[in-house]
């Protein structure tokens, strides 16, 4: 009996699927196993088109030091390569390039500023002390005049006046001992401002953030100024990291409100380049100290985010 060719046809097209059926069922099988025995295969091909996904911090460093770009390219050649593929083409390898260069630019000027800022907070530090020692010497020094002036004549006052041909003299020597203390009393208040000055010039690192004339030395480039005039992300808020300090620094009293009479006057003493300026006094080098290390502690911070951005590159 001859089968018909159709049926024929017909058994060979079943056949053919049950066995791509059989197949796909084996393929099904081995994938499952293999992710049960590794949880995080699963895990890197839902995650390959988003690993370059940055966090808040980092993706707004990226844009201020001009990788943002790169980024989204990288990310995109990932995503187009799947799972499947590990080597890095040469753009990838070029974009990485560039985006590291970027970080370590950046990062040293991070530590370019630190440098200036720290320089300035010795200097004034240094430049304090020396007064507070200047000052307390020269006090220490008026104070024990006065007590031998105040005590010597106030002795040769008293043996005077047991004799009445003396008295008039004893009178006039107690009186003159009394103006003597007088005038070491006020001597001794005017060293309180520390004295005679040293002459050296300080930085001015101060001066952009308080609207004065930039120094040799005391300029921002132009990434670490963009990070500092921008709003962190996630902040309350919509206050740049400067203006930020600024307000802390107004509700110190280490400068006044903006309508204050006194502001510019503290502002031009607190910018001061010259040490020998004789309205500086100690209180305003320590405000000034604390006003650098609140400038720099910011500065630093910019770090942590360098550090997130590169982090990012991690496959």
């Amino acid at each position: 009996m001859r089968v018909p060719k159709s049926i024929i046809l017909c058994a060979l097209a079943v056949s053919g699927l049950l066995l791509v059926l059989f197949t796909t069922c084996l393929a099904q099988e081995s994938h499952l196993v293999a992710t049960e025995a590794n949880p995080r295969f699963a895990d890197t091909q839902r995650n390959e088109g988003a690993r370059f996904k940055l966090p808040p911090n980092a993706l707004q460093m990226a844009r201020i030091i001009g990788v943002e770009s790169d980024f989204q390219k990288l990310s995109a050649l990932a995503a187009a390569k799947g799972a499947g593929a590990s080597s890095l083409s040469l753009e990838e390898l070029s974009l990485r390039q560039q985006i590291t260069e970027a970080v370590i630019a950046a990062s040293l000027d991070v530590d370019s500023v630190a440098g200036e800022i720290d320089y300035e907070r010795e200097q004034t530090v240094e430049l304090r002390s020396l007064w507070r020692y200047k000052r307390d010497r020269a006090i220490g020094s008026t104070n024990l005049a006065v007590l031998a002036a105040g005590t010597g004549l106030g002795i040769v006052s008293g043996l005077l006046q047991f004799s009445k041909t003396t008295s008039g003299a004893g009178n006039a020597v107690g009186f003159a001992a009394g103006g003597v203390s007088t005038l070491f009393s006020l001597h001794s208040f005017r060293q309180v401002h520390g004295g005679k000055r040293v002459e050296w010039i300080l930085p001015n690192m101060l001066a952009a953030f308080l609207g004065e004339p930039e120094e040799q030395h005391s300029h921002y480039p132009d990434d670490i100024w963009t990070y500092l005039n921008s709003v962190p992300p996630g902040a309350d808020s919509q206050a740049s990291r400067k203006e930020q300090m600024l307000a802390g620094w107004v509700a110190a009293g280490r400068i006044g409100p903006p309508d204050s009479p006194q502001r510019k006057r503290r502002i031009a003493l607190l910018t001061s380049t010259n040490a020998a300026d004789k309205d500086l006094n100690i209180e305003l080098m320590n405000e000034r100290a604390a006003m650098l290390a609140d400038v720099g502690d910011q500065v630093l911070l910019m770090k942590h985010d360098l550090a997130d951005l590169l982090r990012g590159l991690r496959p």
